[in-house]
Order: structure tokens, then sequence, then C-alpha cells
């Protein structure tokens, strides 16, 4: 009953999602809902995704078979993904395989996109990407191009990227020489950057008939006068569009608002999922669901503490910090539920191990300058945030180019520092756990990388945080009250 027969050369049909991280049942079912709504074999379709297809619970490869049998029941579709921030993987076995998955989408006609992104040898756009696609759809020019954001250290890729703006500014002179019926922009990035490229385009006289925004893991209400959306990360959403192109400016049309829950699973993509739940045990029950562990991305919460102190106590280290960015979402208390595999894996599922190092206090100072740098001006999305074990709390001021500057770090009630912000006891140490990623020195944490650090080992096996996590949340009926929330460390502001 969903069908859309229409085939007026001027109008088409678009499909926008973003964010799956591997939430491949979730996506398989809003694919569901486009073969349910679109004529045969996907005639005047155009199916978008802004980014970060991988990083997640179900296997990436899921995700690209997917995409594959999507194809084959849409021939005649035009499917266009950007390139995400977490799509490169973090070591080079991911990055390969997002090169692989490049080659297989490209024999599928299915094109991988990002602007702002160059090769280190050539100076061009690596030869697996493209910064973007011309596309026919009868009779009609769509051009769509793609952008991403991204805080890695590309360099041991052998790539570079540009900034956005930068990099969308340059292409306006292509897009004014090519004079689309309709220009798309897929925008992996918050919402600060979407709403610039609207204001550039808008500067060069370059209209953008849609642009679909990507990264941000929060609700973020559409601007529909300068036709900016953005879909609900995760699969949790899928918006419907109708294109006209009769006149000028085109009209754009929001028809529908798909939630993945509204959709079936289809029998062409069911067996594979349903192997892999099976076999991957994600409907395994763990433990009553007890602690209320919200998630901040970008301030200290109840889930990242909690999950630094297990870090802690298992490394016995006087702190511990991890990347915000591992924690994908809350595990709040649901009275009676019977928590599985798949609540604990959606809170946390990347396969991270523990390090130790030992920090003086002006190197820690350091650490904290980083992640809190852009405390005033970035109030969510600071992808350099660090979660902390519980027992941190950490004083800021606010500079006058609205940087934040660390002046007190207090550890079990002890202050590191004097009043003229001097160390109290500048040759002493303090251990800590850590994630190799920031160990490593990404997102800036360049302090970091030339420390002396040990990889946590318990009965000759490597430790893993997502084990730690399993476990405290086994043992939280035990030991906590039903409904209550974690203690998190405390950063506070001030004016001195």
């Amino acid at each position: 009953m969903y069908k859309t027969m229409s085939t007026r050369n001027d109008k088409i049909n678009i499909f926008a999602i973003t964010d799956c991280h591997q939430e491949a049942r979730k996506l398989c079912c809003l694919f569901g809902g486009i073969i349910n709504r679109v004529a045969d074999g996907g005639e005047n379709t155009l199916i978008c995704d802004c980014g970060d297809l991988f990083k997640g619970i179900y296997d990436k490869q899921l995700c690209v078979d997917a995409y594959i049998k999507l194809r084959k029941q849409l021939p005649e579709a035009k499917i266009v993904i950007a390139v995400g921030n977490n799509d490169f993987g973090f070591n080079n076995v991911g990055f390969d395989f997002l090169v692989q998955t490049a080659k297989k989408f490209n024999q599928s006609n299915i094109h991988f996109l990002c602007a702002n992104i160059i090769d280190l040898k050539t100076g061009k756009y690596p030869k697996w990407v493209d910064p973007y696609i011309l596309l026919d759809i009868n009779g009609k020019k769509i051009l769509v191009t793609a952008f991403c954001f991204n805080m890695m250290k590309m360099q041991k890729y052998g790539l570079k990227m540009t900034g956005i703006t930068e990099s969308f500014v340059q292409m306006l002179d292509t897009v004014k020489y090519i004079n689309p019926d309709a220009f798309i922009v897929l925008n992996h990035a918050l919402m600060p950057s979407s709403l610039e490229l609207y204001s550039q385009a808008q500067k060069h006289g370059v209209t953008i008939d849609l642009l679909v925004g990507g990264h941000e893991h929060s609700v973020m209400e559409p601007i529909e006068d300068k036709r900016i959306y953005y879909p609900q990360a995760f699969s949790r959403t899928m918006l419907s569009f109708d294109l006209d192109m009769s006149v000028k400016p085109t009209e754009l049309t929001l028809k529908e608002v798909i939630s993945n829950k509204q959709e079936n699973l289809l029998p062409v993509f069911a067996d594979d999922i349903e192997k892999f739940e099976q076999k991957s045990g994600l409907n395994i029950p763990v433990a009553v669901s007890t602690l209320n562990l919200t998630r901040d991305y970008s301030d200290p919460c109840p889930l990242g503490s909690f999950v630094a102190d297990l870090m802690r106590s298992a490394a016995k280290t006087q702190i511990a910090m991890i990347s915000t960015g591992y924690m994908t979402h809350a595990l709040r208390y649901e009275k009676d539920k019977m928590l599985t595999m798949y609540n604990i894996e959606r809170a946390y599922s990347a396969e991270t191990m523990i390090q130790t190092v030992n920090l003086k206090a002006e190197e820690l100072k350091s650490v904290f300058n980083n992640a809190l740098r852009t405390r005033y001006t970035q109030h969510y999305g600071n992808t350099r945030f660090l979660q902390c074990s519980q027992n941190i709390c950490v004083y800021c001021k606010k500079n006058e180019d609205n940087t934040a500057e660390v002046i007190q770090i207090i550890i079990n009630g002890e202050k590191l520092f004097d009043e003229n912000g001097k160390p109290l006891y500048p040759q002493e140490t303090i251990s800590c756990a850590i994630d190799p990623y920031i160990g490593s020195g990404e997102l800036g944490f360049d302090v970091l990388r030339p420390l002396s650090k040990n990889t946590l080992m318990k009965d000759n096996k490597l430790v893993k945080i997502k084990e730690l996590f399993l476990s405290g949340i086994k043992e939280a009926p035990q030991k906590y009250q039903a409904g209550s929330s974690y203690p998190c460390y405390k950063i506070f502001d001030t004016e001195k």
C-alpha cells in the first residue's frame, strides 16, 4: 500500500539515513521501508546515506552485504553514501576494509563520496572515493557531494582531511559550471558546519536543494527554510522527501519520517541478520537493570565514570580516562527489565584494551586542556572530551578567546597545583589507566604519545574494557540500589 508509482520526469523520491553504526537489523528494516514505498526497480529514487556505516555491534560486513542486496532489489535506484569519520577505522585493518568496501560498492554502482580528503602522494582525491557524482534521473541532472568532519590524524593512511567549508567553497565554481537541476549535499558534521555551508552557498549564489546532515547523535530538528535535515542516528529514522524540479527554486517536501520500528525485516535481509544474532548471542540475558547510566558526549556522565572506575580498579591506578566516543548509548534504568548482550553492546562495544601510563601534574593538565579546550564554544559533540574516574575534579576558566583553561585538578580531595598554577609536587607522577586511542596521541593528545605505557594483562590475556563493563553490569544488582545513578567526576567553571 506504500508504493509510489509516479514516474514524472521532474520529480524524484529521496530517502535519507545516517550514522548506522553497524545497526544492521535496523538498517535492513529501513531498507524494507524503501522497497515497500517505491516503484518496482527503484525508478525515480535516490537513496542518501550520510556516513558512519561502521563502528558498532553487528558485523560490519552485514551492512555492506545489505547495501548490495538493496541494489539488487532496486536496480534502477541511485545510491550515494558519504564517508563518515568512523568509517576510516582506527587502524590499518579498518582502513583497508573501507577501501575494499568502496571497491565493492563501485562494482554495484553504489557511490562512495567525500570531497575533503586528499591523497598525500598525488595531491588528488583517492582513487577509491569520488568528491561528487552527477546522476541522471530521467534526464534531470542531480549533483551530489559529501563532506566529513574527522579529528583523526590521517597521515598514517597517506591521507589528509581539508576543512569542510574551504573544500565546499572551492567546489562552487564546478557546481555553477555543471548547473545541475538539483544540488544535494551530504555533510557528516555537526549542525554549525551545515549552517556554514548554507551561508557560503548563499554568499556565492548557489542553491542547495537538500542538505542531509550526519555525525549528530542527538535529535536535531530540521531547519526547513534552509533545507537542512538530520535523520536520527543509529538507523532510528529515515526521512522521505519529494523533490520537484519543474520549478526554480525546486520544491522540497518532507513526506514522512520513517521509524525502523514500524518496518518489518524482509526475508531477503533476514537470514544473515538472524544467523549473526544467534551466533553472537545478542539476545542472551545478562542481568536485571539496576543502574541508571545516562550518557553525555561532552560532559561527565554516569556511564563514562562507571567505565573509567572499572578501568581504574582493574589496573590498580590512581585515576582513569577514556575517550568519550567509546560510549555510544546510555544504559538507562528500566524497572524489572532483563538486560541482554545487545543492551550491553549498545552502550560499549569496542574491543578496546587498557594501557597504563604515569603522568606528572603538568602533563595531566595538558591532557585536560586538550579535552576541554572547546568547552565554552562547543557545548555538544566535543570529540576530544574524556570520561574519567569519579575521584577527579577539574576547575576551568574561560580565556578572552573563549577557550577553556584548566587551573586546578583535584584527585581524591588533594590539589595538584598551588594558587599560582604551579605543581605542588612537580616530580611526582600519577598512575593512570587509559585507552590506546588517546594513548597514541589521537585527537590532539600529543602529550601522551611519547610516554612509556604498559598494556594490562591478566592470566596472560589482554584485559578488554568491554569485558570489564559486562562484569560490572552483572555485579550491579548486588552492589547498587535499583534505579540509582552512578557518581561521575566533576568539572567546575570559575571566573578566576
